[in-house]
């Protein structure tokens, strides 16, 4: 079948996936990642795979971002980052 040619065309409703979800965070003195709360439950950090840096977009709204993959007790990665310009931590998953 074939849409009549003066049909209006939309284009499908796009949702963003994956959007990052506040994190609770613990750090000792230092700043190394302690724990990470997650769905009301603390979860020890096993290990830190990688950290980067994001700015960006300066001209508009600035982005300033600490980015950190971890390894969480039961093995789970998650990745992690910090938005620089609220203070506030967040996770991707």
């Amino acid at each position: 079948m074939v849409a009549h040619p003066r049909a209006e065309t939309r284009a499908p409703q796009l949702r963003p996936l994956n959007l990052p979800r506040p994190a609770g965070v613990r750090t000792d003195g230092n700043g190394k990642l302690l724990f990470v709360y997650l769905n009301g439950k603390r979860r020890r950090v096993a290990a830190v795979r990688e950290r980067w840096r994001i700015d960006d977009e300066w001209w508009r709204d600035p982005i300033a971002r600490e980015y950190t993959e971890v390894v969480l007790e039961d093995g789970r990665p998650v990745t992690l980052y910090r938005d620089l310009t609220v203070e506030r931590w967040f996770v991707h998953e």
